[in-house]
């Protein structure tokens, strides 16, 4: 057999469709925003949702755990998309 590798070649291809969600999600990513306001950069939301992970139950009160900022949008969709 030969140790040469077949080669890879690009094809041009089509571009997605755009259907009218992505083009509002990209009208909305392209709205002026507060400098220090949290935006979701796969759909543009503004909706977040705060999270723990790994809390743990002492004295009967939750404790601990690493907070994470996830967007509300995308986790209706299925998606966990971490913002900060």
């Amino acid at each position: 057999m030969s140790d040469q590798k077949p080669k890879l070649h690009v094809i041009e291809g089509t571009p997605a469709p755009e259907t009218p969600v992505e083009q509002a999600r990209k009208r909305i990513r392209a709205m002026p925003k507060p400098a220090s306001m949290i935006q979701c950069g796969r759909c543009g939301s503004r909706e977040v949702i705060e999270t723990k992970i790994g809390m743990m139950y002492k004295n009967g009160k939750a404790q601990g755990g690493t907070k994470q900022i996830l967007c509300a949008s995308c986790l209706m969709r299925g998606e966990r998309v971490v913002l900060c």
